[in-house]
């Protein structure tokens, strides 16, 4: 039986130090891809020439190409560039300073072709910082790996109803640890451009909407964390404001929810509002009026009107 083609798609913006590692990681595979696109995010730090030295010192493992980014800049255009040039069956997203474990192709197509019905299919990663490992699985930190799950086949499981519930609460698996269906991801629509920060956990939340999401405990991906991360710390009220806006726009339009999910974004909605007021009125009265506006406009008047979140603007502004 002929295997279901794989494209691995990298957005790069001033990925130099990194990427070659990369992109050894991927020639690295056990299964190896049909293709990898990089998309220079118009990078000045010699991104692109990166890439395609790599291309040529790994073509006898690897197929790599390198194309500008079709949309605004970010990860999410540069990863709808790539996922519409593509023809494969299935895609792996990696960013640029991330690593692929030997075995990632391999557990996560297999994952897939045990359960034909899912849409997509993820493993577990560690965090590291140059040579040491700082979290050694990022699913026992999410939660994941301690929810009861069914098992599918041996060493794969699914959630069921529950996995929409946690991917409103955070992305509980790493981005670069995922392997998904072309289609599925055509039809969602892809990635929200005009999303810098949790445009990951916004994709994958209407992703699940057109089918189930299976996992195995395997470890899969190293995450890369270093100082120019957008998932800094210092980012941290960037993305409660995307996690927020995308939890509030299921709220204002689930008809095509199940009641199950219905309760899923009700019960999540104030905790997302709550952490995204908290921390903008940590940055101030802008940030703050910004925030109590979104969760007015999301019927949670209460939260925006919290004398605790207003003080605390108050007082960042006079610091």
């Amino acid at each position: 039986m002929t295997r279901p083609s794989i494209e691995v798609v990298i957005p790069a913006y001033n990925a130099a130090p990194f990427l070659r590692a990369t992109l050894e990681s991927i020639a690295a595979q056990t299964v190896l891809p049909d293709r990898v696109t990089v998309v220079d995010d118009r990078s000045t730090d010699g991104t692109a020439e990166v890439a395609r030295a790599a291309a040529e010192a790994l073509r006898d493992r690897i197929a790599i190409r390198v194309l500008p980014n079709a949309g605004p800049q970010g990860p999410s255009a540069g990863r709808n560039t790539a996922i519409r040039a593509s023809e494969a069956e299935l895609i792996a997203l990696l960013d640029s300073d991330d690593l692929f474990r030997p075995n990632h192709h391999a557990m996560l197509l297999g994952a897939l072709q045990a359960a034909p019905d899912a849409v997509l299919a993820f493993g577990d990663n560690t965090l590291f910082r140059g040579e040491q490992t700082i979290l050694p699985s990022m699913l026992a930190e999410s939660g994941i790996a301690a929810l009861p799950a069914e098992e599918l086949a041996p060493g794969l499981f699914t959630l069921g109803d529950r996995m929409f519930a946690e991917l409103l609460r955070t992305t509980p698996f790493g981005t670069s640890a995922c392997l998904f269906r072309r289609d599925a991801a055509l039809a969602t629509g892809l990635f929200d451009e005009t999303m810098m920060y949790s445009e990951d956990q916004d994709f994958f939340i209407r992703l699940a909407l057109r089918g189930r999401f299976v996992f195995t405990r395997a470890l899969v991906t190293d995450k890369r964390v270093h100082e120019t991360n957008l998932s800094h710390a210092r980012n941290t009220l960037r993305f409660c404001k995307g996690s927020a806006e995308a939890v509030a726009r299921l709220a204002r339009d689930g008809s095509a929810l199940t009641p199950t999910q219905q309760a899923a974004v009700r019960e999540v909605l104030p905790r997302a509002l709550g952490g995204y007021l908290y921390h903008a009125s940590r940055a101030g009265p802008g940030a703050w009026w910004q925030a109590a506006r979104l969760a007015a406009a999301s019927g949670q008047g209460a939260l925006a009107a919290s004398p605790r979140h207003l003080l605390r603007a108050v007082v960042s502004a006079v610091r």
